[in-house]
C-alpha cells in the first residue's frame, strides 16, 4: 500500500509528459501530426541542460575547495543558483522551440 506521501510524486511522474501532448493537442487539424522526433530533440536540450547544468555545479564545487568556509558557502549558493538557471534554461528552450510549436 502506498503511504500518503508517494501519491503527489506518483502523479507527478505520470503528467510529465503531458505538457508536449497538451501542446500537439493545441495545434490546428491543417497542421497535421507532428513529427515524434521533434519532440525527442526537446527531451534531448532538456538532457543537456541538466547536464551541462551538474558539470557547472561540479566544478565551481572543486575549484572552490581552498576557500574559506564563507566565502565558499557563498560561492556554493551561487554555483547552485547557476546551475538551476541552466537547467530552466533548457527547460524553456525545449518547450518554446520543440514542444509548443505546431
Amino acid at each position: 500500500m502506498l503511504g500518503r506521501m508517494a501519491i503527489p510524486w506518483i502523479l507527478t511522474a505520470l503528467l510529465v509528459c503531458s505538457p508536449s501532448a497538451y501542446a500537439t493537442s493545441q495545434c490546428p487539424t491543417e497542421f497535421g501530426q507532428k513529427d515524434p522526433l521533434i519532440n525527442v530533440l526537446g527531451w534531448i536540450v532538456v538532457a543537456v541542460g541538466i547536464i551541462i547544468g551538474s558539470i557547472l555545479f561540479t566544478y565551481i564545487i572543486r575549484q572552490s575547495r581552498l576557500m574559506r568556509l564563507r566565502s565558499r558557502s557563498v560561492v556554493i549558493v551561487l554555483g547552485s543558483l547557476g546551475m538551476l538557471f541552466v537547467w530552466g534554461g533548457g527547460f524553456v528552450l525545449a518547450f518554446v522551440n520543440f514542444f509548443f510549436k505546431c
